[in-house]
């Protein structure tokens, strides 16, 4: 089933952010997400995962269950070790220690498992997230400006892991960056404000 905003409405006190906002999202592939500072990219986020409810209109096709986000904040748990913020995602986090680790050693933090995320840099925090994300077990994976503090030599490889790790699910990108639509080859759905 597709994801669909029908008719949607959303409104801050004065501010308007949608009106009659209609929206199809292709199931099983990615949809990239683009328009201005203010546009409403974030805000759309927080209507697909439920944080926030539309003033008027619906949201349908969301199953919240199985899907997973990755959030402008990379919302760790700095308290817990790498390995642990990934294995908190799963209700049997036994049976999924080789998955993690093994995202970890794809991201580069193999290293760092052991490692209290709140001592990870920004860079190390996004790639963590991405890599917790990619460990839930999710048809929908909504992707808020995920790659916005990687270093330039890495963000490919980071890139090529999510694409891999997220083939035939429903993936919803929002991004600034038309070079990251372009290496995902996937459509452009750009809101303005």
């Amino acid at each position: 089933m597709a994801i669909r905003l029908k008719n949607v409405y959303m409104n801050f006190g004065d501010k308007n952010v949608f009106t009659n906002l209609n929206l199809e999202l292709q199931t099983g592939a990615m949809t990239a997400i683009m328009g201005p500072s203010g546009a409403g990219k974030t805000t759309l986020v927080y209507l697909l995962c439920g944080l926030l409810r539309p003033d008027y209109g619906a949201i349908e096709g969301v199953d919240r269950k199985k899907t997973a986000i990755v959030f402008q904040e990379d919302r760790l748990l700095g308290h817990l070790s790498g390995l642990e913020n990934i294995l908190y995602v799963q209700k049997n986090p036994k049976l999924y220690v080789n998955t993690a680790l093994g995202l970890l050693d794809e991201a580069g933090l193999m290293d760092d498992a052991n490692r209290l995320a709140k001592n990870y840099s920004g860079g190390m925090k996004r790639r963590l997230a991405l890599c917790r994300a990619l460990a839930a077990n999710f048809d929908i994976l909504i992707l808020d400006e995920p790659f916005k503090e990687l270093d330039a030599a890495l963000k490919p490889k980071i890139m090529q892991m999510v694409k891999s790790h997220s083939a035939g699910k429903t993936v919803i990108l929002i991004t600034h960056d038309s070079a990251e639509a372009e290496f995902f080859g996937c459509p452009i759905v750009n809101i303005t404000v």
